[in-house]
């Protein structure tokens, strides 16, 4: 069923599809996605769920910490904006990880969100409330960011879909600034119509799936056994209605990372020290200091190296229209092996997580990232379709071609439906 016809089927089932998901999202109190209902204006066409990270008129966002920040907006960001003038509606704030840092979805003062396919695993973070959003149904698209791949970890743990933008496509104005050099908004979805129906907000012109694809088989010596199984039997998938070929993706990578992280610690320490919050707390007081260690001139070397790597995506591009590869090298970790406090912790799980995601921030590339098979665990398993900057479009609907039938947790429940979560 494409995104309009969803949306059809919504109003013949619920009268009000607004009203409706805004329900469903009240009824899944359990799972610790929300932050706050709102009340969306009158009129629309689809609901959305919003980040906590985000201006909506009439509230002060929290950004993932103990306390809202600020007095309460007078207006929506312009993403907000844009989205409503397309038809949407936002319903409610989703869970973030505390000033969008944390890829696992841990919140030490809100509460970690439940991934729907296994309580005991990570849901993924920053953007953790929005896929979880997605993935139990209760909106077909949730808002989120992703400046290292807060929106492709969470997407690929809870099974659901989600765009990251070209950079500069879509406005960072009324978001929260961590490293604006890689800071990126975007969409998570319930499959690829509805990832169109928020990217034609910002790129109104459609574009036909992209045909040549590149495949980044070079990363799976990195990859879990399972995780790199399942991308071969996709990348079979891809060679029987695209025209192929192998292209080395670890080479770029490479390029990118050090600097990528170097600008993420210490681009977040400049924008975050305006938030007292951030200074006070123990645990980000000594990133931010570790982030102001480093110097003006040395972040601007970061950014001449990143400039620098554009060439050779530049070549990677020249024998494909888009690259597929995985979405993380890992299966989805379990709650103990990312949380400090206990004695399975791990912290190159952590670091695993944004392996192969990172990069695109650094290079300013639109990704969609999808689901395509589970694991020995029964939990999701994604690849990321990664495009020049401008493909956004044409790399949805390449995913839309590529995508069988998606996995969905047992507690989902399709936005079309009417009953709500129990």
């Amino acid at each position: 069923m494409t995104a309009l016809g969803a949306l059809r089927e919504m109003e013949r089932a619920d009268g009000d599809a607004i009203a409706a998901a805004r329900a469903r999202c009240a009824a899944a109190a359990a799972s610790n996605v929300f932050v706050a209902l709102l009340d969306p204006a009158p009129g629309g066409s689809f609901p959305f769920a919003v980040k906590d990270m985000v201006d909506v008129a009439g509230h002060a966002p929290t950004y993932g910490l103990a306390h809202p920040q600020g007095m309460p907006r007078s207006i929506s960001a312009p993403v907000i904006r844009m989205l409503e003038a397309a038809g949407g509606r936002a319903v409610a704030l989703t869970q973030m990880t505390p000033l969008a840092f944390d890829p696992s979805g841990a919140n030490r003062w809100q509460g970690r969100p439940l991934n729907p396919w296994n309580a005991g695993r990570i849901c993924g973070g920053s953007s953790s409330g929005s896929a979880v959003a997605v993935a139990l149904g209760t909106v077909p698209l949730a808002l989120g960011s992703d400046t290292a791949g807060s929106l492709r970890i969470p997407a690929g743990c809870c099974g659901v879909l989600s765009w990251k933008a070209t950079a500069g496509l879509i406005p960072l104005d009324g978001a929260l600034a961590l490293a604006p050099t890689l800071d990126t908004l975007g969409v998570l979805g319930a499959d690829a119509d509805w990832l169109d129906v928020a990217a034609a907000a910002f790129a109104p012109v459609a574009s036909d799936a992209t045909r040549r694809i590149g495949l980044a088989s070079d990363l799976l010596e990195a990859c879990d056994a399972d995780v790199a199984a399942i991308f071969r039997t996709q990348a079979d998938h891809a060679r029987t209605s695209f025209a192929t070929t192998d292209v080395p993706l670890a080479p770029l990578i490479a390029a990118t990372d050090g600097p990528v992280l170097d600008l993420l610690i210490g681009e977040s320490a400049r924008s975050l020290a305006h938030l007292p919050e951030a200074e006070a707390d123990p645990l980000f007081a000594k990133r931010l200091a570790k982030g102001r260690a480093l110097s003006d001139a040395h972040l601007a070397a970061c950014r001449d190296q990143l400039r620098a790597a554009e060439a050779i995506a530049a070549d990677i591009f020249a024998d494909c229209d888009a690259v597929l590869l995985p979405a993380m090298p890992c299966a989805t970790p379990t709650i103990a092996a990312c949380d400090p406090a206990t004695p399975g912790f791990s912290g190159r799980t952590l670091y695993r997580l944004s392996a192969f995601t990172r990069f695109a921030n650094g290079l300013g590339l639109p990704v969609v990232t999808f689901p395509i098979g589970l694991d020995a665990s029964g939990m999701p398993v994604a690849a990321q379709l990664l495009g020049p900057r401008g493909s956004d479009r044409a790399l949805i609907a390449g995913v839309r071609h590529l995508m069988a039938d998606i996995p969905r947790p047992p507690e989902y429940k399709h936005p079309s439906r009417k009953e709500p979560l129990a």
